[in-house]
């Protein structure tokens, strides 16, 4: 990965943030009956906080996805078969899951969050996943699935100790939608195909 890809990358990254995080704040705004009757300037203003909120979201999450990549790299060397840390990165994402139900039960959150937070994230993610592996290879399955959820959730840590579900919303699905775009731009990055692409390209 060159200087120029890695900040194009990154740049791209917190500008999905912002638009993210601008989307989501304006749809909590028009939700909520306390907003309807603020004057131009103040939802200008909100909406400046929320698309600045977002890009921070961005940024925060190209910091966790290239932890992820030096973690990968590391964990790829103390391994000696591959198939370990595949199962090590599909058990905590299990594991993840679980934490977050255990996070939101019984919490400050709506009834509902606890179920429907993982299983959503977990909806998502899947598709995530299944997208990554039609372009890349059935290897992708696990790490896309373990980089959106256990990642995804690491960083969303702070949201989910407010109890406040539009904090929630705000921090996680940006974080969310950030994460699963570096992880579907990262094999464009390094070119890399399916052996069947490749080898049709060859002929």
């Amino acid at each position: 990965m060159t200087l120029r890809k890695w900040m194009r990358l990154f740049v791209t990254t917190i500008l999905i943030g912002g638009a993210v995080g601008l989307l989501i704040g304006i749809g909590m705004m028009a939700g909520d009956a306390g907003y309807r009757d603020l004057r131009a300037d103040e939802w200008l203003y909100n909406m400046f906080n929320m698309a600045v909120a977002g890009l921070s979201f961005g940024a925060f999450a190209h910091m966790g996805f290239f932890a992820y990549m030096m973690l990968n790299y590391i964990a790829r060397s103390i391994f000696r078969r591959p198939q370990m840390w595949v199962a090590l990165q599909g058990f905590t994402a299990v594991f993840v899951l679980i934490e977050i139900a255990y996070w939101t039960y019984d919490s400050d959150f709506p009834s509902a969050v606890f179920w429907a937070v993982p299983l959503l994230l977990t909806a998502a993610s899947l598709l995530v996943a299944w997208l990554k592996v039609r372009e890349t290879s059935s290897g992708s399955w696990v790490p896309t699935l373990f980089f959106l959820i256990a990642v995804t959730a690491l960083e969303a840590i702070p949201a989910f100790q407010t109890g406040k579900l539009s904090s929630l919303a705000l921090q996680l699905v940006p974080l969310f939608v950030c994460n699963a775009y570096q992880i579907m731009r990262l094999h464009r990055i390094l070119e890399v195909r399916q052996p069947e692409q490749a080898a049709a390209k060859a002929g």
